[in-house]
């Protein structure tokens, strides 16, 4: 099990780093182009500035380092909460968006990037509590040796 924590890590690293990335370097083009320029959705939601789109990438991108050291110590403590506080953020911006539909053309894509950190950190939760991460109260017993 620690491997699909591992696993599922990586891609909420990913997830979160791209945007994040895209947004605290290129504020403009992250508004303008996000995810893709022919279906922009930040900038449906004007006007641009650009102090408000580098601290949500920023905001971001401060969850990644946690999120790493959750990769190659999935202490089971720290693996919850850094998931709480990914669902924390994804589940109040995934409600904002279905209370603020501006363009359906794309909702159900629209949907799968809201969505998809909301459903692999609750995933990731119900591993962690079934998986028994690496954590320091976790003590293996030790093996009997037959006697020389």
């Amino acid at each position: 099990m620690t491997a699909w924590l591992r696993a599922g890590f990586v891609l909420l690293v990913a997830w979160q780093a791209g945007a994040g990335l895209w947004a605290a370097v290129f504020p403009e083009g992250f508004f303008g182009s996000f995810p893709v320029p022919s279906h922009a959705w930040v900038s449906m939601f004007p006007p641009y500035n650009e102090h408000l789109v580098r601290d949500f990438g920023l905001a971001l991108l401060q969850c990644v380092p946690v999120t790493v050291v959750c990769i190659r110590y999935p202490e089971r403590r720290f693996v919850r909460a850094v998931l709480i506080g990914l669902l924390l953020f994804s589940v109040s911006h995934a409600l904002f968006h279905e209370a603020h539909v501006v363009r359906t053309d794309d909702l159900l894509l629209q949907r799968v990037f809201l969505l998809f950190p909301v459903v692999l950190a609750v995933v990731l939760l119900y591993l962690s509590w079934k998986s028994p991460v690496d954590r320091p109260d976790h003590v293996e017993e030790p093996t009997p040796t037959a006697a020389p």
